[in-house]
């Protein structure tokens, strides 16, 4: 195998070589789930502290209503 040949072929087996989406896909996916999530978690997190309230108030029908719209 020539010399040209063989830089020829680390060249383009090279991990540095990839295509564009290659590389970033992943990280954007990752990207995407994390804030995704935390923000559902957060909106299940306000929806959990209201029943509370509602609780500590002795308001069972704002308790009925906010469990009754999952989220």
């Amino acid at each position: 195998m020539s010399a040209w040949a063989r830089i020829r072929d680390r060249v383009l087996t090279s991990k540095y070589n990839k295509p564009f989406p290659v590389t970033l896909l992943p990280s954007a996916i990752g990207v995407y789930m994390a804030v995704h999530y935390a923000e559902r978690q957060g909106e299940r997190q306000q929806q959990i502290l209201a029943e509370i309230k509602a609780l500590a108030e002795n308001d069972i029908a704002a308790v009925k209503e906010i469990a009754s719209k999952p989220r």
